[in-house]
Parts: C-alpha cells; structure tokens; sequence
C-alpha cells in the first residue's frame, strides 16, 4: 500500500495535548499510539467510542508550536519553502499571546485554502462567531474529543486539500494553455491580416496603373504639343501658361491618387462620424480603371443621408475585398456583361444598415458557399488568389464592426449582405 505523508501544524499551549495529536496522526507507533490514546482520554475522562477506527494508510509530518505566534511562523516558514500545511489543529484559548481566532485567520491569509479545525473545551468566542469570521474550511470540535474522529477529520480534510490543490494546478495549467493558443491565434492572425493587406496593395498598385495611364498620356501629349510648336517658332508665353496650367492639373490628379491610395492603408485607427455614401463612393473610384479595364460595370443605388461612427477604413477594406472578388469571377467566367449592384438601405428600426453587394458573375456551387469564408479557401488559381480576403472581410465585419455578413447564390448570381449597427457607442463622442 502507498503511504502518502502530508504535513499537519498543530498549535496548543498544553504539550502533553500536543504529544496526543502528534501520536494520533502518526500510524505505525502502535504502541505509542494506544499510550497516547489512553492518555488522552484520561487526561479529559473520555470514555471508548464505538467509532469503527480506519486503516491508517496516510503518514503524517507532525508540525507543532506552543503558541499563535509561533505556530504562525512555523506556517509561513513552510509555506515560503513551497511546503504546503493542509490541516492545522488550533486551540482556542491560548493565554500568551493570540487566540485560536486571531491565529487560525492570519493562517488563512496566508493560504486561504487551508483547513482549520478549532479544538477548545472553553472558549470566549461563539460557534457562529468563529465559523462567521473564517467561513471556509472551518471545523469545530469540542474538548473532550475521540483520538478515532480527529484522525478521520484529519484524514479527510488533507485529501480535500490536496484534491483543491490539484484541481487548481489543473485548471492553471489549462488558463496557461489556453493563452498559449490564444497567442498562436493572435500571431496567425496578425500573418493574416498582413497578408490581406499585401494582397490588396497588389490591387491598389494596379489601380493607380491604370489612373495614371491616362494623365501620363497627357503629359506626354502636352511635351510634344510644346516641342513641336517650338520647332515651328509658334510658341509663345499664353500657350506656354496654358501648357503648364494642364500639366500641374494632372500632376495634382496623379498626386491625389497617391494619397488616396496612401489613406487606404494608413487607416484612422480611431472612431469616427462618417457618410456611408461617401465611403462607398470613394471606395469605387480607387476601383473603376481596373473595372472599366475588365468590361465590368458597377451599379450604385444608395440611401443618402446615412450617418454612421465607427471604423470607416474596416468597412473600405470590407467593400474592396468583395468588389474585387466580384470583379475576379465574372473575368474567369468570361462573364459578357459584367454587372455589380451595389445597394445601402437603413433598416426599418433606423439602428442598422444593411448594404448588398450582387454580381452576375458566375456564382458559387453550393459545396463552396459555405467554405468561403473560411482562411486560405480560394476557387481562384494559387498565383491569382490567397484566400483570405473574405476571411479577413468576415473577421472585420464582426470583430470590429459588430455587425455579420453571409453569402448566398441562386443560378449565376452571387449576393453579400453585410448588416451592422450604425454605430458602437454614442457616449464615445463626448455625448454628441
């Protein structure tokens, strides 16, 4: 049989009481045992109980000290050396020095999970007023008292001790595992965003592409207006003005595109009051070379008047993410007359907005409409695609619009709905 030793304080000012508990607690001294037990119900004219006595299988470390103080130290020694005290017998009435009350709740305040068993003939305390002060873990028992039923209390409550102990390693060690994966989550999802991030600037730089093809092709254009009106001697200061007024007009368009582009991935990091119809405007613009490019058209049919507050940046991210998903499919399906219907409408509570994004560009088998939204998850070719633009949109929309957003397809028809509320918190604004 495994014997398993567990440390036991036991604190009274009578040693002959301290040597009792200490030959209790202690199984194989048998005859010291039955001394002491003798002694002991001598000592406090104890008569034989019928208690049936246990097979004593726990090997205790008898702790014991003559006073509070003292006992107190004892603990706390053992406790800083990382030896825990289960059980502690205190006696009530101490004459030097503190209480059992006073000793059992400075026990307690050193570790709270302890069990204190209150041992006295005489006390100056209540019942109620001792189990009232140290609630938990608290037992009362009366001098004089049976060798039998202070072993089994014993027994019983340094099993539960340490029952208590393991359970909290157990659940600290999970708490500890827990953050661990949470932390894998955070970095997996940092990648992630960054990937979606690279992954729309790769976007953004064929946009500004195709903008600036355009006025580039201008200012070629007014280089050789003005080289060959030089060469015929036909230059003079008024073309020459209104040469360089065209040139500094489309420097100023291809300026704005770079902040415009610059302003999609230096977001505002702070809430803020917006126009839906304005962050959808923009948004499309930043998108309507490459569209135009692909034959496909976008449709706009917008409520006006749309207030919201929040993160305007997260909901362009959200748009250009299925814009471009939509664009995307109805080129691979050589869709002829590319078409998106873009659509805001507030909801009839006027707390929401909901905004439906649909396009004829092929759609989506019913296998992978559930898939999408999942990372890494792409129909596209692997050097067109990451998969996880849409996972990113979904993780936006939820986490930090607090809104949800679905996807369903009826024959060569795809549709988005993204609903969230028009704002998180009016109080943020300072009341207004």
């Amino acid at each position: 049989m495994m014997i398993c030793s567990y440390n036991i304080l036991t604190i009274d000012d009578d040693p002959t009481i301290l040597d009792a508990y200490a030959s209790i607690l202690i199984p194989y001294q048998k005859t010291s045992l039955e001394d002491a037990v003798l002694q002991l119900e001598e000592l406090h004219n104890i008569e034989r109980s019928d208690i049936e006595p246990i097979e004593k299988s726990m090997n205790f470390k008898i702790y014991q000290a003559n006073n509070g103080l003292s006992g107190i130290e004892i603990f706390l020694q053992k406790y800083k050396e990382g030896l825990t005290i289960p059980v502690c017998i205190v006696d009530m009435r101490m004459p030097n020095g503190i209480d059992g009350l006073e000793t059992a709740l400075r026990l307690k305040q050193i570790d709270p999970d302890v069990h204190i068993i209150i041992a006295t003939a005489y006390s100056d305390r209540t019942n109620k007023e001792i189990l009232d002060s140290l609630k938990n873990n608290t037992y009362y028992i009366r001098k004089p008292f049976n060798s039998e039923e202070i072993y089994q209390l014993v027994y019983s409550l340094s099993l539960s001790y340490y029952a208590t102990k393991t359970i909290q390693q157990l659940n600290n060690d999970l708490e500890l595992k827990i953050e661990e994966e949470l932390e894998k989550n955070r970095q997996k999802d940092l990648l992630l965003f960054e990937q979606a991030k690279l992954a729309a600037m790769g976007e953004m730089i064929g946009n500004i592409a195709h903008q600036w093809r355009q006025p580039l092709n201008i200012i070629s254009l007014l280089f050789q207006k003005v080289y060959f009106m030089h060469k015929n001697n036909s230059l003079d200061g008024e073309i020459i003005d209104s040469v360089q007024n065209q040139a500094m007009d489309t420097i100023a368009h291809m300026s704005q595109t770079i902040d415009d582009f610059r302003g999609h991935f230096e977001p505002n990091k702070e809430k803020v009051y917006y126009d839906l119809s304005s962050v959808i405007n923009s948004t499309v613009t930043l998108l309507e070379p490459s569209f135009n490019l692909a034959g496909v058209s976008i449709e706009m049919s917008m409520q006006e008047g749309i207030r919201l507050y929040g993160f305007a940046d997260d909901l362009k991210q959200v748009l250009l993410n299925i814009l471009n998903n939509a664009r995307d499919a109805i080129v691979s399906n050589k869709i002829a007359d590319g078409k998106i219907i873009l659509k805001t409408m507030l909801m009839s509570d006027a707390q929401e907005v909901f905004i439906k994004i649909d396009d004829n560009g092929g759609g989506i088998s019913e296998q992978n409409i559930n898939k999408i939204f999942e990372p890494y998850f792409t129909t596209k070719h692997k050097s067109q695609g990451t998969g996880i633009g849409l996972y990113m949109s979904r993780r936006i929309v939820e986490e930090r619009l607090n809104g949800t957003i679905a996807a369903s397809s009826v024959n060569q028809n795809t549709s988005f709905g993204i609903l969230f509320p028009i704002t998180t918190s009016l109080k943020d604004t300072d009341g207004k």
